[in-house]
């Protein structure tokens, strides 16, 4: 299914990063900021004409994570970078408070367009545990994903909201957005250049925890831009990039891989990034969170990979953060130094693929294949 959901926004000027650093013009690049919400989730997407998207908006105001600078301040400053007033489409990959909890203050910073997500909540429980009991969907206990799930209702309501299913195409100005898994269901048939039996499939088991049943559930997308695509498959797990991989590949190769779940051991399989087989990574971990070793490695021995970018240091997993700090936005270990930089990308419909950092304009440019 093929859905045009083109948008009207006022732009005072797009951010062209370039290798001179920030300047405001129009030109023909998407615009992408992985922003820094301490390990939510949160992606902005600017087209050259002006059209915005948004995959999810990090923590809530009020969160120890991100003190007195909360995720909803933090992705208005990155859309007003670009020129941005309204954001035209939000993607809620699902309902976990790291995904979600910033809804309600962007809401009051800024006007949101368009809703999707995959539908109903799944998670019937009281908490992420395989043994948690299950609790009463309309009265759930308040700091529930059930409870988030309805609060998120409550703000979305009377505004254009869409549930996304597997297969759907959205066309966001020049970008495409294909929906190849949405409420634990792949695609039907493989994109164009998948459907090649994938080897690494060979050996992979089934991984009992997932985090929570939200996770299984994400809305996850492949975002074409030109030549280049980009993988956003927020938090799903190992399970269902089984489904969504084994036997055969059905999603093909991939340029930029934001690392699913930011990188966290339930996610990554080696099945899902040796066939994506990007050329460039984003871990969007916080300091604690994310960064597992495993999957660190998977993403660094992935056959394609030229370069790993991190937003944090990870002081959880020191021994998984890349070689180069300068390939991390925030390299700090004392988290009362953080100063929630970015890792912004330029990426030209030619496959140029220029990941910047927003600390120091350190910058390396990529060709996609």
């Amino acid at each position: 299914m093929s859905r045009n959901i083109f948008a009207s926004v006022s732009v005072a000027a797009l951010l062209a990063v370039g290798v001179s650093g920030p300047a405001a013009a129009r030109d023909d690049a998407l615009q992408m900021v992985s922003i820094d919400v301490e390990g939510g989730g949160g992606t902005l997407f600017v087209t050259p004409d002006g059209h915005s998207l948004l995959i999810d908006t990090g923590n809530p105001e009020q969160s120890r994570v991100t003190g007195d600078n909360p995720s909803s301040a933090r992705i208005q400053k990155a859309a007003a970078e670009l020129g941005v007033k309204k954001i035209d489409y939000l993607i809620t990959t699902h309902y976990h408070i790291d995904h979600i909890g910033g809804l309600e203050g962007l809401m009051k910073r800024m006007p949101i367009g368009t809703f999707i997500d995959h539908g109903p909540n799944r998670e019937t429980t009281a908490s992420t545990r395989p043994d948690a009991p299950q609790i009463d969907l309309k009265n759930p206990p308040p700091n529930s994903t059930a409870a988030g799930y309805n609060h998120y209702l409550t703000l979305i309501k009377g505004h254009r909201h869409i549930v996304a299913k597997p297969g759907d195409v959205f066309h966001v100005g020049g970008m495409t957005v294909t929906v190849v898994m949405a409420d634990a269901k792949p695609i039907a048939k493989p994109l164009p250049g998948a459907g090649e039996e994938n080897p690494s499939c060979a050996g992979m088991e089934a991984m009992a925890n997932n985090g929570g049943e939200e996770n299984a559930r994400s809305t996850a997308s492949i975002i074409s831009y030109g030549k280049v695509k980009i993988a956003a498959f927020g938090d799903l797990t190992w399970d269902r990039e089984k489904d969504l991989f084994c036997p055969i590949d059905r999603v093909g190769k991939v340029d930029v891989y934001l690392a699913t779940h930011h990188s966290t051991a339930l996610s990554g399989s080696p099945a899902a990034v040796n066939a994506m087989a990007p050329i460039v990574a984003i871990a969007g971990n916080g300091a604690r969170k994310g960064a597992d070793p495993v999957r660190m490695k998977t993403i660094e021995e992935s056959p394609r990979i030229q370069g790993v970018w991190m937003l944090h240091t990870s002081t959880a997993n020191p021994g998984a953060n890349v070689k180069d700090t300068d390939m991390i936005a925030n390299p700090v270990t004392d988290q009362s130094q953080d100063k929630a930089y970015d890792l912004r990308l330029r990426i030209e419909k030619d496959g140029k693929i220029t990941v910047i950092n927003e600390r120091n304009g350190f910058n390396k440019t990529y060709q996609a294949q």
